[in-house]
């Protein structure tokens, strides 16, 4: 293969040769002319002219093929240029004529040969066709539905890094750059293709998500190597202050997923004091692991029944009201068989344990390992009340998952529109071989990065990638603690757990299974008008993204979700269970067969008009009515 200073080199010696030739000839066919007998002075004149006409042809000569070798060699930098700056000018290797053309079509390359073991050619896909085609579980960007853009996002970049994957129906396209034909409709140089003729030959296919954060000026390098399956982060920052706020000034320097440009930290790594909490926990943990598993295990595997599915709620006196409320709304609808059936409570206190028995439903209590859980409902979302909550919810999910069956979490705060167990058992569903799904929490920041998964309703199938997650996220107790939720921990484990073994995670459709965010986001508007119209029947309705128990119970009832009486509302479920041990009427005293809806909120969703009730008025700063 012939470099460039090489192909010159050669170029100027045959053009020199070729017209030195025709000098050559010329000169000859001139002397041959010349008269054959002369006098000695017209033999002189005759020797200086041709000295002359030698002197002149030779200067000529020069002229012409130094005119033309400056000619030929512009015309062939003005055809060959680099796409782009493509070749730099500092490697050698950079200057090969084949990473300009090839050999065959002689059409100047996309890209040079120096990455085409990873970018020999490019395509443009949709990408929700490509989404479609290649599930890999992410959530569809926040308030989007079915077949609306999102701008600057809405097609994929697929780069093929070897010949034998470029597809069959377009094997050059996405190589050369081919000036016969037009830009694409769009604007781009590149060939649109469908995801299935553009991953035809495909035996591989590494996926990439990637975002613009804020004022993030952000580029994307991809660097031909010993492979990492992480996006390794480099941000303007100091990280010897700090992590201060983004400064354009300063160096790239790494730093971790969860860095903010506003200099926090959502990924920073807990302290001792947190892993001591861990150490503690887990110590009660294994020493009370065998004699909890042997109660535990009949437990389980009554509820789970023929299709070995446990649903399991975590549950406090504080929030007993919303578990109540949970069993009479079911009770209402008609799914009162099923959730007696399936539902095992695990209660933190003798209370809602009480409770949860008085009901009719299974439960489990075991004072020593709830002994530090407590009895209030959380103030806040985030307080130590709240922490603790969440460290117990990972335990729970994790023994039922051990024990080997399918397990469907939920937060207490949560109505059936439809047996959600359903959706997940019917093995026609596209989604049956996904191992765990989740809720759409709606967030879509660092933190619950890539999967916004809410931790409050999901689905988990029993296999040694659903248990190996689950032990991992148990000996994360302190990064649970220090993040004062297992949301944040799970998240980032699901994402290293979905690369290192294959786990495939899901997020639901906001649609079938809404929540908070739906509820309170005022993009969210008409599909929750739907919802409570009667258009469009969700599985479930979670009333997440509230930041008190208080405010639950007012938006559930404005809702048309709140089935519980007075007298079990507040804590008061646990006199009714007392009572229900003698005369066994605790349904009957807590449960109200339709729903009991009030007024609370204008611009909040609701099933009755509330912009004209003197007691509703707005919660958000500038809020606007529901009901026009």
């Amino acid at each position: 293969m012939l470099h460039l200073p090489q192909f010159i080199g050669v170029f100027l010696i045959a053009t020199i040769s070729f017209y030195g030739g025709i000098w050559l000839g010329m000169r000859m066919a001139g002397s041959e002319a010349a008269p054959s007998s002369s006098s000695s002075s017209l033999r002189a004149d005759t020797h200086r002219e041709a000295a002359a006409t030698e002197e002149f042809g030779r200067e000529e000569f020069e002229k012409r093929v130094e005119a033309e070798v400056t000619k030929r060699l512009a015309a062939a930098a003005a055809a060959n240029s680099p796409v782009d700056g493509d070749i730099g000018q500092n490697n050698n290797d950079n200057n090969d004529i084949d990473k300009l053309y090839s050999d065959k079509s002689k059409q100047p390359r996309r890209f040079p040969s120096s990455i085409k073991s990873f970018a020999t050619g490019a395509a443009i896909v949709s990408k929700r066709d490509f989404l479609t085609r290649f599930d890999y579980g992410i959530p569809m960007p926040p308030s989007k539905r079915e077949g609306e853009s999102d701008p600057g996002k809405d097609d994929v970049l697929l780069l093929y890094g070897s010949d034998r994957a470029l597809p069959d129906d377009h094997p050059t396209s996405p190589v050369y750059h081919d000036h016969r034909h037009a830009a694409a409709a769009d604007g781009s140089p590149l060939p649109h293709l469908s995801a299935a003729a553009a991953t035809a030959n495909c035996s591989g296919l590494n996926v990439i998500f990637t975002d613009n954060h804020g004022d993030v000026h952000q580029c994307t390098a991809i660097v031909g190597n010993y492979e990492s399956y992480h996006i390794q982060r480099w941000l303007r920052m100091n990280p010897s202050k700090g992590y201060s706020k983004l400064d354009p000034h300063l160096p790239l320097h790494p730093v971790g997923r969860g860095l903010q440009t506003n200099g926090q930290d959502k990924f920073s790594a807990p302290e001792d004091k947190y892993a001591f909490q861990n150490q503690e926990l887990l110590i009660t943990y294994f020493e009370r692991l065998e004699g909890t598993l042997a109660e535990l295990r009949p437990l389980a595997r009554e509820c789970a029944g023929g299709d070995n599915t446990v649903v399991v709620m975590v549950c406090n006196t504080g929030q007993s009201d919303l578990l109540v409320n949970f069993i009479c709304s079911a009770e209402a609808r008609g799914f009162g068989d099923v959730v007696r059936e399936k539902v095992l409570v695990f209660a933190t206190d003798q209370g809602v344990y009480d409770i949860a028995t008085g009901l009719g439903l299974r439960a489990f209590y075991d004072e020593k390992i709830f002994e530090q859980m407590p009895e209030k409902e959380a103030g806040m979302y985030g307080d130590k009340s709240f922490t603790a909550m969440m460290w117990s919810k990972v335990v729970t999910v994790q023994l039922v998952n051990r024990l080997g069956h399918d397990v469907l979490f939920q937060d207490v705060d949560l109505v059936w529109y439809k047996n959600p167990l359903e959706f997940f058992h019917d093995k026609t569903n596209p989604l049956h071989d996904f191992d765990i799904l989740f809720q759409d929490d709606g967030a879509r920041s660092l933190r619950y990065a890539p999967y916004s998964a809410n931790t409050g309703f999901y689905y988990v199938r029993n296999n040694d990638k659903t248990k190996f997650l689950f032990r991992s996220l148990l000996y994360l107790g302190d990064m649970v603690l220090s993040m004062t939720s297992h949301q944040q921990a799970l998240g980032a484990l699901l994402d290293e757990h979905s690369s290192l073994t294959g786990l495939r995670v899901k997020t639901l459709s906001g649609l079938d299974f809404p929540g908070g965010y739906h509820y309170h986001r005022k993009k969210e508007i008409e599909p929750m008008r739907d919802i409570v119209e009667g258009r469009h029947v969700p599985y479930i309705f979670h009333m997440s993204w509230t930041t008190n128990k208080k405010n639950k119970l007012l938006f559930l009832k404005q809702m048309g979700l709140w089935y519980t009486n007075t007298l079990c509302e507040n804590g008061g479920g646990v006199g009714a269970a007392k009572i229900s041990k003698e005369e066994s009427t605790m349904e009957s005293s807590c449960c109200s067969a339709e729903p009991l809806v009030s007024c609370h909120y204008s611009d909040k969703p609701s099933v009755k008009e509330c912009k004209d009730s003197p007691k509703a008025r707005s919660i958000d700063a500038k809020g606007k009515p529901f009901w026009k």
